[in-house]
């Protein structure tokens, strides 16, 4: 094995953290269609402005003055550690990625045993089962033409006689309301809810599952963050006004707010719009909840500048995740490529 230079980045130097961002991105993203990375902005914001519950780590390993690969570890409280390692195309297959695990393991002796890791081919997954991982969750990364979609949902008018694919039945018991940007303040108590019931719900497959049960402070924290990095926050909640399927008894009277949905829109990487999480509380599934969400939300999209600019939605769907499956294909979503989430321990003794 040829040794390499390992070195951590510090947090305030933008030139480091720049040239590893570009870095990781090459390594992650070549051969890969259209596939997002983090912009420039949003990263140097993310190790400039750290969240107090997290660690943010940037490693780069050199070979002589060449630069040959890198990693990043996110050490968040109470939760596994998230690593990425990345080698650059020519320099793969040459014991550099095991030589920067071996430092990632020293960085978290202390801080934590369980990591996660998550990959796009079938040699990471070989790397990382080589480090001790084992698969705990996969994931199809789905593309949609954005610009299309926003043309057919521009002309959905026109033939009142062809049942376009964008059109959702009204169900009149089910209300969704969109916003751009924070939650309005009547709807922040829901919106917080439904993002805890999503936490313990989402598909993680044998991967440990974080909590992270997020009040309304938190929510707004979060949103300030991502401002700072440079997101625009898309969003749609629903609720239902009936009593056909189980609530809570202590719930309060009227509207029951049942499923949400989030798209984020870069001002910096305007190529790739991120669909995030769209959830539908299980008693309310099967009534087209999340598809009037999804239409709803992806609506809003003519209303921001940046969306001229982009090519595609991104969005992720477990595998065994069926109805969301056929959802996303009905409007539009094809497969790009197959995410493979590791989780391992590391053997300290």
């Amino acid at each position: 094995m040829v040794d390499v230079q390992i070195t951590r980045i510090e947090p305030d130097d933008v030139d480091g953290l720049t040239q590893w961002r570009a870095l990781m991105c090459e390594a992650y993203t070549v051969g890969r269609t259209a596939a997002w990375w983090q912009s420039l902005e949003s990263t140097l914001t993310q190790f400039a402005q750290p969240r107090s519950d997290k660690a943010d780590i940037a490693l780069v390993a050199h070979l002589g003055e060449v630069p040959v690969g890198g990693a990043e570890i996110n050490i968040v409280t109470d939760a596994p550690a998230d690593v990425e390692i990345g080698i650059l195309p020519a320099h793969r297959r040459q014991g550099h990625g095991t030589s920067i695990a071996g430092a990632v393991a020293d960085l978290l002796r202390g801080r934590t045993e369980l990591v996660q890791t998550e990959t796009y081919c079938p040699e990471g997954v070989a790397f990382a089962q080589a480090q001790g991982l084992i698969i705990g969750n996969e994931e199809q990364r789905l593309l949609l033409d954005l610009p299309a979609y926003l043309r057919d949902d521009a002309n959905r008018y026109r033939d009142p006689a062809v049942k376009s694919r964008l059109a959702i039945d009204p169900d009149p018991n089910v209300s969704i309301t969109s916003w751009i940007g924070g939650c309005p303040d009547e709807a922040v108590e829901d919106w917080a809810r439904l993002r805890q019931q999503m936490d313990e719900d989402v598909p993680v497959g044998d991967l440990t599952r974080t909590l992270k049960h997020a009040g309304a402070d938190a929510i707004r924290t979060h949103e300030e963050r991502m401002a700072d990095q440079g997101w625009i926050l898309v969003s749609s909640i629903a609720h239902v006004d009936d009593h056909t399927a189980e609530v809570d008894d202590n719930a309060a009277d009227g509207p029951v707010a049942v499923g949400y949905t989030e798209i984020m829109v870069s001002r910096h990487e305007t190529d790739i719009v991120v669909q995030e999480d769209t959830f539908v509380e299980g008693a309310y599934r099967g009534r087209g909840i999340g598809r009037g969400l999804k239409v709803a939300n992806m609506r809003q999209l003519h209303e921001i500048p940046e969306v001229a600019q982009a090519d595609w939605i991104q969005t992720y769907t477990a595998t065994g995740n069926g109805p969301m499956h056929a959802l996303n294909r009905d409007l539009g979503f094809f497969p790009a490529d197959s995410m493979t989430a590791l989780e391992g321990r590391f053997d300290y003794s």
